[in-house]
């Protein structure tokens, strides 16, 4: 009986982390599966690249803002409600999307389609905190960014293969099935906040106060922050990869896909490294110091036209720094916002992709590769400067114990 509860156990428990990887998953397959489509988009719709990248731009905002209600109303409301809604508005969203003549409608319809992925993407952090504390939310969180890390690897692997014979509507096809599927999941899943932990107001007051209660905390916003300045390096990087790699130097969709799929992993298995510092901010710190060494090396890379041999080189290293940022400034802003889970959760979303979505169009402003590198640099200066602040900040004890 024993042995058999235990697999049980263990069966559930990798349930929940692959479950709650898919959900987090979701900000990345929404952004990442149509990218080796751009080009072809741009051309579709007789548009600008920039323009193009605005679909990137407001998913994003709509992530963030979506971020904002749907947070704070699982707290209030509890989980599952929200992110079932959440799901129904993403799939409703992306169905109407298929039927876009324009860049215009499209970019509404990826407004909301960006909206309703922010359940997910903000439950995925919430849920665990709902169940986990310290390390063993610092072991959860790795592991769902690990496997997270498989998302924006497979995301355009799988789009480059579809792009040439069904284009942009195909893939958009594939996510509406993937939304529909979640769905259901969601539909079935059991509540993670109990009546007694969630928030006993649904006044705006109430809500406001618990913003600013999070807004306040230093040690939170300075977490908040970083990942905010990785994410946006990491959508610069995302944004102009298919203009630079397919338009640039030459490569088909599909060989792009494999190309950012492989590349992709490496934030992944930065995602996971960093999980292995005792204290973790010294992961956060590495992270921070890293990226900017490696953000202005592709900089110079791409603002002097180098070869593609040297943009990769550095790409994958830039990548993975990325990726230790991502997990260890995540987790450490989860654990001091767990009394909060929705709310810091909706904060963290909302910054990071108000960042990401003002440095997505900017690459291609002018000269690709030149505001790229700009791009790359200014995300790069901002890292190291808050790498002191970050290094200074006494760690959370229930971070070091092991």
């Amino acid at each position: 009986m024993n042995d058999t509860s235990s697999t049980n156990s263990s069966r559930g428990f990798i349930g929940f982390i692959i479950f709650m990887a898919v959900l987090g998953a979701f900000s990345s397959l929404v952004n990442d599966m149509y990218l080796p489509t751009m080009p072809a988009m741009k051309h579709e719709f007789h548009t600008t690249t920039s323009m193009t990248q605005l679909g990137l731009t407001f998913a994003m905002i709509g992530m963030g803002i979506g971020s904002v209600f749907l947070g704070s109303l699982s707290d209030r409301y509890g989980r599952k409600p929200v992110l079932f809604a959440s799901m129904i508005l993403f799939v409703i969203a992306t169905a109407i999307s298929l039927l876009s003549e324009s860049i215009t409608f499209f970019i509404i319809c990826r407004f909301f389609q960006g909206f309703g992925a922010a359940g997910p993407m903000v439950l995925s952090t919430s849920i665990p905190a709902d169940k986990y504390t310290g390390r063993q939310l610092a072991k959860v969180m790795a592991l769902i960014g690990a496997i997270n890390g498989i998302a924006p690897a497979t995301g355009p692997l799988i789009g480059g293969l579809m792009a040439d014979f069904v284009g942009w509507r195909g893939i958009f096809v594939v996510l509406l099935i993937i939304g529909i599927a979640v769905t259901i999941k969601v539909f079935r899943m059991k509540e993670s906040l109990p009546p007694d932990r969630r928030a006993t107001s649904s006044s705006l007051k109430s809500y406001w106060q618990r913003y600013r209660t999070m807004l306040a905390n230093k040690r939170f916003m300075l977490y908040v922050i970083i990942k905010s300045i990785g994410i946006a390096l990491l959508y610069a990087y995302i944004s102009s990869a298919p203009f630079i790699i397919q338009t640039h130097y030459g490569f088909s969709a599909l060989k792009f896909g494999l190309i950012f799929g492989g590349n992709a992993l490496a934030i992944a298995i930065g995602s996971t490294v960093a999980m292995k510092f005792k204290v973790m901010k010294q992961g956060l710190v590495v992270g921070c110091v890293g990226i900017f060494v490696l953000a202005v090396a592709e900089a110079f890379v791409m603002y002097h036209s180098l070869g593609f041999p040297l943009y990769e080189f550095v790409a994958v290293p830039m990548l993975f720094f990325s990726g230790m940022i991502f997990s260890s400034a995540n987790t450490l802003a989860m654990e001091v916002g767990r009394n909060e889970a929705g709310t810091s959760s909706a904060i963290l979303s909302l910054v990071k992709y108000v960042m990401a979505g003002i440095a997505a169009p900017l690459v291609g402003l002018g000269d690709l590769m030149h505001s790229s590198a700009i791009v790359f640099v200014g995300c790069a200066v901002i890292a190291l400067l808050l790498a002191l602040p970050a290094y200074r900040i006494a760690p959370l004890q229930d971070m070091i114990k092991k």
